[in-house]
């Protein structure tokens, strides 16, 4: 069934694993962009809830006394985070795994 949520989801993925732009993947597949943006959109929106937010540890304090303002990462063009001075390499990787799970 053309417009049932397994082909949706299975083109989903199938678009996310591409590494194609949604533009070219609907072109090349023969399927409307703006579904496959919906159904993308449903589909993520369905399987992130609160049970997948990440707890960080609050940052370390310096004693530089240096102004400690954020760096603002933008991940897949989605997400912005402010990391502050002191937040471990692992924790940023835990968050943007979380945010953008492997495909």
């Amino acid at each position: 069934m053309k417009n049932g949520r397994e082909f949706w989801a299975g083109h989903v993925a199938a678009w996310r694993r591409s590494g194609l732009s949604m533009r070219t993947y609907s072109g090349r597949h023969h399927v409307a962009k703006g579904t496959l943006s919906y159904w993308s959109w449903k589909l993520r929106r369905e399987t992130h809830n609160a049970s997948e937010l990440v707890e960080l540890p609050a940052p370390r304090a310096t004693t530089t006394g240096s102004s400690r303002h954020p760096i603002e990462l933008v991940v897949e063009g989605r997400y912005l985070l402010r990391v502050w001075p002191g937040t471990i390499t692992a924790d940023i990787r835990e968050v943007v795994t979380a945010l953008e799970p492997r495909r």
